[in-house]
């Protein structure tokens, strides 16, 4: 005879088959999405470490900018250094030329990173007065590469990631190529050297040898 015993012990039953359904369903689906994560991940490796430190394209010729690309790469670089430590126009100029025409691929990332500059000035310039990067102002060069990059401390790894995988490969590459090797060269020259506080770089003994440990003046560099 068929009590309502029987009829709860068979609802209880039916239900712990659902749950063990359900259970096992969802660990499967959940061990299928990972394998097919891990196999993605694993085959899209190349294109995932391209992306986030793009390659230089060793078979582009070598050769010089226009003119006006050339304007906007100075004007870069004298955006990333400081106002008041500004070395002329032909320090950055003569630099990337050197550049341009010895070393593989950076001739494509200048032109590159410099129609990326122009690009992002005219599209941030009010309507009806495109402005090339050259052209603005400090401030306004500033702007446009906060528009392209994330800003953090060096010692941020968090955010460096983020941004390698939220930006265009151009934007990668202006950074990698073109702003990271200009302040690289700023800071290796005597410009850069007196930020620390001190006019001669490491190597060049200054007339006065006591000039690298006498402490620094009011001016913010030795003597």
């Amino acid at each position: 005879m068929f009590t309502d015993v029987d009829a709860t012990f068979n609802e209880n039953r039916s239900i712990k088959l659902i749950i063990m359904f359900t259970r096992r369903r969802f660990l499967l689906t959940m061990a299928t999405v990972s394998a097919v994560a891990a196999a993605g991940a694993y085959i899209g490796r190349p294109y995932l470490a391209k992306l986030v430190r793009p390659e230089l394209d060793a078979t582009f010729p070598l050769g010089s900018l226009q003119e006006n690309e050339m304007r906007t790469i100075v004007a870069l670089g004298e955006t990333l250094v400081f106002e008041e430590l500004m070395p002329p126009e032909e320090f950055f100029r003569e630099y990337v030329d050197e550049v341009a025409h010895g070393r593989p691929g950076f001739l494509k990332e200048y032109q590159s990173a410099a129609k990326l500059l122009d690009t992002t000035s005219i599209r941030l310039s009010a309507k009806g007065r495109p402005i090339q990067f050259a052209d603005l102002a400090r401030t306004g060069r500033d702007k446009v590469v906060r528009e392209l990059l994330w800003r953090y401390d060096a010692s941020d790894r968090i955010v460096r990631k983020f941004e390698k995988i939220t930006v265009s490969r151009d934007a990668l590459a202006l950074r990698e190529y073109v702003m990271s090797h200009l302040l690289e060269h700023y800071y290796r020259s005597t410009y850069g050297w007196a930020v620390v506080g001190y006019k001669y770089f490491p190597g060049r003994p200054p007339p006065d040898p006591r000039a690298y440990t006498r402490a620094l003046d009011s001016k913010g560099a030795t003597s």
